[in-house]
């Protein structure tokens, strides 16, 4: 399995982050200081923001995972969120590619696991956290 997680949306670039892009992060935070019950090593969600270059407008981040999982997060919400994408040195066996973890946020979800799409998008800026699958049917499967 390669390891990407797209980003797009409302974002100055849009591209596809590699593992080199989190080993180049300058920050590398021990997971488990913040959230004791993870543990790896993970980067800032602001450090991958700051070169992401979110556009004015957007608002919140929604978080899609592998399995149809997906998390939609104020991004004001975010300052202290890490992306988990090591443990022991290596890729992640469980939460490949990256986990998300947001040790401070209002939603009954602060952690999701296998992101491979960050989407910067508009949204009313009141509205909260949400979360759950997005249960994808094709129209053949009908």
């Amino acid at each position: 399995m390669d390891f990407r997680v797209v980003v797009k949306g409302l974002v100055s670039t849009e591209s596809v982050l590699t593992i080199e892009d989190f080993h180049q992060c300058k920050t590398q935070v021990d997971v488990q200081k913040i959230a004791p019950t993870f543990s790896g090593t993970g980067v800032p969600f602001s450090e991958i923001a700051e070169k992401i270059g979110p556009k004015p407008e957007a608002t919140h981040v929604i978080f899609h995972a592998a399995d149809e999982f997906a998390a939609t997060i104020p991004i004001s919400e975010l300052q202290e969120a890490i992306f988990l994408y090591k443990s022991n040195g290596e890729p992640l066996k469980k939460g490949f590619p990256v986990r998300l973890i947001v040790p401070d946020g209002s939603s009954d979800c602060l952690n999701v696991k296998s992101v491979v799409k960050v989407e910067f998008v508009a949204a009313d800026p009141a509205d909260p956290a949400s979360f759950g699958f997005k249960n994808l049917v094709g129209e053949t499967e009908l």
